[in-house]
């Protein structure tokens, strides 16, 4: 009687360490479902923010664009915008914004340091070379728009063999 007392004290243990394994398995798998779905979360959320960064990024290059064309004239017409990152400088925002251009696609025509605000309206002209093809103009020229002009994203200066 007692041998049979201890069989069945050590089944009920060895099922009671099974019991509470199997319990312990489905919580970690549980909390290792939760922080999986906690990350695909996270990455939805962030791919969402990035398409709506891209859009206004878009939205920018628009602006900064048709602004080149109704403050920039040459020689040739502008064909081709390619606009560059808007850099935020100081803490939060506090020393400006601005981009940089390249018109035509060509070296000499790169202005940098145009001064954008926080709506990306630009403010002011940046520098551009000497031997630039295109001078600013202070008046507004209202007549020119973005028909015709490929507006492209610049990659900067880093990634530009023309700067090398």
């Amino acid at each position: 009687m007692l041998k049979n007392k201890k069989i069945r004290v050590i089944v009920v243990v060895i099922l009671s360490l099974f019991l509470i394994g199997g319990a312990s398995m489905a919580i970690i798998k549980g909390v290792d479902h939760l922080r999986i779905e906690k990350q695909k979360r996270q990455k939805a959320e962030s791919i969402k923010e990035s398409k709506k960064e891209v859009k206004e990024q878009a939205k920018a290059r628009q602006k900064i664009a048709l602004w080149v064309v109704q403050h920039y004239e040459g020689t040739e017409p502008i064909k081709t915008i390619e606009i560059g990152k808007i850099y935020t400088y100081g803490i939060l925002g506090s020393g400006g914004r601005s981009t940089s251009v390249i018109i035509n696609k060509k070296k000499q025509n790169a202005i940098e340091g145009i001064v954008v605000d926080e709506d990306n309206n630009p403010m002011r002209s940046g520098s551009y070379y000497a031997n630039s093809e295109y001078k600013y103009v202070e008046e507004k020229m209202t007549d020119k728009n973005l028909e015709g002009v490929d507006v492209i994203y610049w990659e900067g200066k880093h990634n530009d063999t023309r700067f090398e």
